[in-house]
């Protein structure tokens, strides 16, 4: 329950916690993804430790994660060594970038050797070998049925986009 004592950005960072805690996130990288939303500016590593009160070691262990999944971004400033993280705040910007990302690196690759092990599989003689068989034919079937939905999705943020942006200049 939302405190009346929050002030309006620690109503915004707990709500946006409890977002990304719902989508399966632990605690430290919730609240990172929060403060980093919350920021119109990159913020250090040592800063996120600060206004977490979380270790400096835990919060680099979460940005990493972060960092990987593709959430947020690693920014080097000129003549600073610190790292300092960034996340985009268009959220369509946000969605598109997610999407195409599991499109190149998950369902295009899963895509081109799924044929090869299938053919691997066809060969084996056993009951076993000709169920796992059937289980990685579907596995494929829905690989290609989530490449349509995954393009058509991309088309469809691509058109919200570019009909926003006409709207915002007229």
């Amino acid at each position: 329950m939302i405190s009346a004592f929050k002030t309006p950005k620690e109503e915004f960072i707990q709500l946006m916690t409890e977002n990304c805690r719902f989508n399966g996130l632990d605690e430290i990288s919730s609240e990172v993804i929060a403060l980093l939303y919350a920021s119109p500016d990159e913020i250090s590593l040592e800063e996120l430790s600060k206004k977490t009160g979380y270790s400096l070691s835990a919060i680099c262990m979460a940005t990493k994660l972060i960092e990987r999944i593709g959430l947020i971004k690693r920014i080097k400033k000129p003549g600073s060594r610190k790292a300092y993280f960034y996340m985009e705040k268009n959220m369509s910007v946000f969605s598109l970038d997610l999407i195409k990302r599991k499109y190149e690196k998950i369902i295009i690759p899963t895509k081109k050797k799924l044929p090869l092990i299938i053919s691997k599989y066809k060969r084996e003689k056993s009951e076993k070998a000709r169920q796992e068989l059937k289980i990685i034919e579907n596995y494929y079937k829905e690989v290609v049925i989530s490449e349509k939905i995954v393009k058509n999705i991309i088309e469809m943020i691509k058109k919200v986009r570019k009909t926003e942006n006409e709207e915002e200049y007229n």
